[in-house]
């Protein structure tokens, strides 16, 4: 299977856009988020504009399998245990391309390759994406994961991974 992990470009804006759409469906679930009087999700363009732009201080990927945009995922700096670190803040897989091991090579491509420690947030209510974590954690070939505890932020499971 042909996976590439590539950042987005201005051209990818609307695609974004709509992948993002579909990533606040998943999470209303967590965070009680309503859809508007347009049926859309109350998501700030201009933001994502700005990440696409390089703008804000978050790197944007689209995750591309067999030429098909499967889903993207957001890199962004944080603060946590008083340190800084890289957070993957986001990650999204169509449906479709779920359980094929796609996301472990997204994330591999990037916390593998880049810094000694990450920070990963998970919201407590979303069991299916704290399974899919605790699962990659034990197929990564890292040093350490360590569960904040308590989570610096409310509402979350938070971990740091420590790269070999």
């Amino acid at each position: 299977m042909n996976i590439v992990i590539r950042k987005l470009t201005e051209t990818d804006l609307p695609a974004f856009s709509m992948l993002w759409q579909f990533y606040q469906y998943h999470q209303s679930a967590f965070d009680d988020e309503d859809i508007d009087s347009s049926g859309r999700f109350d998501i700030e363009e201009e933001y994502l504009s700005d990440v696409v732009a390089g703008d804000e201080d978050c790197d944007a990927y689209l995750i591309i399998v067999e030429g098909n945009i499967a889903g993207f995922v957001t890199v962004e700096p944080t603060e946590i245990l008083q340190r800084e670190m890289p957070e993957l803040s986001d990650i999204f897989i169509l449906p479709k391309y779920r359980s094929k091991g796609i996301a472990l090579h997204a994330v591999c491509q990037l916390m593998l390759n880049n810094s000694l420690n990450w920070h990963v947030a998970v919201y407590e209510k979303d069991l299916e994406a704290l399974t899919f974590w605790d699962r990659l954690f034990a197929k990564l070939p890292i040093e350490n994961v360590l569960k904040i505890e308590p989570a610096e932020t409310e509402g979350f499971y938070e971990f740091v991974i420590t790269n070999k």
